[in-house]
């Protein structure tokens, strides 16, 4: 091996080193940087979480979907009834055409 060639690989050698240095250092500060993001996002979500205006602001939704729920029932009762009154006067009127037709196929046939 030359001279050259042995200073070739002391200093590649020396530019790895120095590259796995930066690139280790530069991981560092990613972690602690991603590690701060994260403690704001929690810091933050639990501001929020105890925020009166937004808990109001739920107990209100709340009340919103029990008072709507309510108000569905009450008509999805109103409809079937609606729907049974129907089904009565549909099956009454259908009695009716079906006796006035016997007695016209009667009437028809003497």
């Amino acid at each position: 091996m030359t001279m050259r060639s042995t200073l070739m690989l002391i200093a590649a050698g020396a530019a790895a080193l120095s590259l796995a240095a930066c690139s280790q250092e530069h991981a560092a500060e990613v972690k602690e940087g991603a590690k701060a993001a994260a403690s704001d996002v929690k810091d933050a979500a639990h501001e929020i979480a105890n925020d009166p205006d937004v808990k109001e602001a739920g107990t209100a939704i709340k009340e919103s979907v029990k008072e709507t729920g309510a108000d569905l029932k009450d008509a999805a009762g109103e409809a079937g009834q609606e729907l049974k009154e129907a089904g009565k006067d549909l099956k009454h009127d259908a009695k009716e055409g079906a006796a006035e037709s016997k007695k016209q196929l009667h009437e028809a046939t003497k």
